[in-house]
């Protein structure tokens, strides 16, 4: 078994998306401030940039119509909290050496401007825990493109449910972990995917009971909207 077997880790969802705005600098900071293992995060490119948000429509996130590729100048849009959409670079200045990030690809077709960005902040030198930077997406293919540019960072599929073509995909991306919707996870797949050395981690987990049942069959870990809440029965776990 992988090292990580034993562990269950809290992973901070779009920062703590309960707690403070999501995927915003003030939600990153507060995450900081948590003893929790992971931040996860959401980015977009526009315009040669990396950006932070989750949502292409505009509506829920700013109050404004409209689309993120539609506009000119994204550093322009102010998100509800009054803040500017973050960039990936500002977050990774803020958060580099004091916590992992997930960085979830919702679309970004030029992975070469991803890989460079991140080749300017080298690994920290320690192998407790989870990796420094975890790249996941629903979209396989990129993961597989990642993988053929031989990306250093580990990578980690998302699926609704049970993966169509699991075989193959493990053989092409390698994956480091993958990541299921707490609504459609399947138990038995969890377990296969644990005895190859693969995490499974689960999101959104809000719900301690839940979180509780997730740990004992064998997930590894939960992505998560409280992770203050959570924290209070990590030990208990």
């Amino acid at each position: 078994m992988a090292e990580f077997s034993d562990s269950f880790y809290i992973i901070g969802h779009r920062g703590a998306a309960g707690e403070r705005f999501e995927n915003s600098l003030e939600g990153f900071e507060h995450a900081l401030t948590l003893a929790i293992d992971m931040i996860e995060i959401d980015i977009r490119e526009h315009s040669s940039e990396i950006w932070v948000i989750h949502d292409h429509d505009l509506e829920r996130l700013t109050g404004n119509a409209g689309y993120f590729e539609d506009r000119p100048d994204p550093s322009k849009i102010r998100l509800r909290n009054g803040e500017p959409v973050p960039t990936l670079r500002q977050v990774l200045d803020l958060t580099w050496g004091k916590l992992p990030l997930n960085i979830e690809i919702k679309a970004v077709d030029d992975l070469e401007l991803l890989l460079n960005l991140l080749a300017h902040y080298p690994q920290p030198d320690t192998t407790d825990g989870l990796p420094w930077n975890l790249i996941s997406s629903f979209n396989h293919a990129a993961l597989a493109r990642l993988r053929e540019m031989e990306c250093p960072w580990p990578l980690a599929p998302i699926s609704s449910g049970i993966p169509l073509q699991l075989e193959a995909e493990l053989e092409q991306i390698a994956p480091y972990s993958w990541h299921f919707d707490n609504e459609y996870l399947d138990f038995d797949l969890v377990r296969s995917l644990r005895a190859k050395g693969i995490p499974s981690l689960v999101f959104t987990v809000n719900d301690v009971e839940r979180a509780r049942e997730l740990k004992q069959a064998g997930v590894t870990g939960i992505f998560t909207d409280y992770p203050s809440k959570m924290l209070q029965i990590d030990q208990a776990l």
